[in-house]
């Protein structure tokens, strides 16, 4: 009885060392899943009014709404435009991913810049000074002749 008992025994954990059958993997596109999540946060923030020096949903400018959001993804980058184009990795315009910070020479504001982050397909997000969070295409005419760089944090 010891000798069945123990070949069982044996077998179950043999059989636990099996081949696994075939499994089909998905592939994740992280820069979609980014997206999507980016597209979110920036719904989140859709009736924010403009308010220079602001950094809340209760009223922002460009530069504190695209720290603010870039702190959902642990990402720490300085607080105003200027400071942002300064710093992270430069980026041409043909190499932009979703998440890229995308700077414009605007004329407004204290430094004159705007800054944008990038979603995908010639798109970005930005916090307008008409107040509200939009998505515009970076080849329209007024932000295609304004724009001057783009940074990767």
């Amino acid at each position: 009885m010891r000798f069945v008992f123990f070949v069982l025994i044996i077998a179950f954990y043999i059989g636990g060392c099996s081949l696994p059958q075939n499994v089909n993997y998905t592939r994740i596109n992280h820069n979609i899943d980014k997206e999507v999540r980016l597209r979110t946060i920036a719904n989140e923030w859709k009736k924010t009014p403009y308010v220079l020096g602001g950094t809340t949903k209760r009223g922002a400018d460009c530069s504190g709404f695209v720290q603010s959001v870039l702190a959902q993804f642990n990402t720490r980058i300085p607080r105003t435009t200027k400071t942002q184009l300064a710093s992270g990795v430069k980026v041409s315009r043909a190499k932009l991913k979703t998440g890229d910070l995308v700077f414009f020479k605007t004329g407004r504001g204290p430094n004159g810049m705007h800054v944008g982050i990038y979603t995908s397909k010639s798109k970005f997000i930005h916090l307008s000074t008409k107040g509200g969070v939009r998505e515009v295409n970076l080849n329209s005419s007024y932000w295609k002749n304004r724009y001057i760089g783009a940074r990767r944090y």
